[in-house]
């Protein structure tokens, strides 16, 4: 009896074991083979549409790099394959200049407001160069994405104020002197300021004077570009007229080390300017015509204040410079000259 119930009690407990065992298996093995699916169908079935599909975009897509990011040049060009070094080392080579025009600075003034000034300049490029290079490649590859959608207005512009130089030549060359009508503006009393003895052409007076252009050549976009073509036709006209006048008394070398060590600096700046002014014309009438979606995108607004910003960047360094160095460059190369033409001619 008891080796029956023990046979049965043992042959239950053990088949029960055996069979809850073998009942379980195929529950646990569905399980997984559920969890499983879970996990991988989705990623493998879920399509990657456009921003338009209502699927996920590529910019979403696991593919995308690690460290990089759509928020600057998503809906734009793509950054060229050298985008991150080649901004890095411009970025560096803008912090030399700036510390280059530092210790020049330090040599001939004593105020030490504007060494304080530019060395921060330098060491702001620096930082931007090292962030992106390291942190945010995302930063330097939106810069680029920026400058590729940008440059054919910003050569657009380029060109506006090449002719606007060839016109301010000719009028030279038919009789108008526009530097003689400076002068003699100047000798009117039109700008008081220039008659103050303790008046200083300093790097702040530069960035104040260049900033309206700066900006009036974005915002000349709302003249339907009007605005922003008068600026650089206008500008163009002026230094052609000018540089035309100057040549002929003090010589070419002495216009381009007066024009060349900061204009290469203000010039890129107003041209980028004029360029974005020009490309969000384009972008309106492209939404007007129905050919784009949006006028201002998120993606697009980003990359460009962040373009517009290095821009700005460029007129300040071009202010120091224009401010501290080129005057000291003229004076060491040119002093015998100026002394010569001032007495023959009266001019300073």
């Amino acid at each position: 009896m008891n080796d029956d119930e023990n046979g049965d009690g043992g042959g239950t407990g053990d088949g029960s074991d055996r069979g809850g065992s073998v009942r379980d298996r195929p529950d646990r093995d569905d399980g997984s083979d559920d969890e499983s699916r879970i996990r991988v169908d989705p990623s493998a079935s879920e399509p990657e549409h456009g921003p338009n599909g209502g699927g996920r975009s590529a910019s979403e897509s696991p593919s995308e790099p690690s460290g990089s990011s759509p928020r600057l040049t998503a809906g734009g060009p793509d950054p060229g394959p050298n985008a991150v070094r080649n901004w890095s080392a411009l970025l560096v080579a803008l912090a030399v200049v700036s510390f280059v025009t530092a210790a020049a600075t330090v040599a001939t003034h004593d105020d030490p407001l504007p060494v304080a000034g530019v060395t921060v300049l330098g060491v702001a490029f620096l930082a931007i160069a090292f962030v992106g290079r390291a942190r945010a490649p995302w930063l330097l590859e939106g810069l680029d994405a920026a400058r590729i959608e940008h440059r054919r207005y910003v050569w657009f512009a380029t060109g506006l104020f090449a002719f606007g130089i060839l016109v301010g030549v000719a009028l030279l060359l038919a009789g108008v002197n526009l530097l003689e009508l400076l002068m003699e503006l100047l000798e009117e009393g039109l700008f008081p300021e220039f008659e103050d003895e303790e008046f200083e052409l300093t790097a702040t007076f530069f960035i104040v004077n260049n900033s309206q252009p700066f900006v009036l050549s974005i915002i000349g976009a709302l003249s339907l570009g009007v605005l922003t073509a008068v600026i650089m036709l206008f500008n163009g006209i002026i230094v052609g007229n000018v540089v035309a006048a100057i040549v002929g008394v003090t010589g070419f070398d002495y216009v381009i080390v007066g024009l060349a060590p900061h204009g290469i600096f203000e010039l890129a700046a107003l041209f980028i300017a004029a360029g974005v002014g020009f490309r969000l014309l384009y972008r309106l009438a492209e939404r007007v015509l129905g050919r784009r979606d949006t006028f201002l995108g998120k993606p697009y607004v980003l990359r460009t204040l962040a373009f517009v910003g290095f821009a700005w960047l460029l007129l300040v360094l071009a202010a120091f410079v224009e401010a501290y160095v080129t005057p000291e460059l003229l004076e060491m190369l040119f002093a015998e000259r100026l002394e010569a033409i001032d007495d023959e001619t009266g001019m300073p």
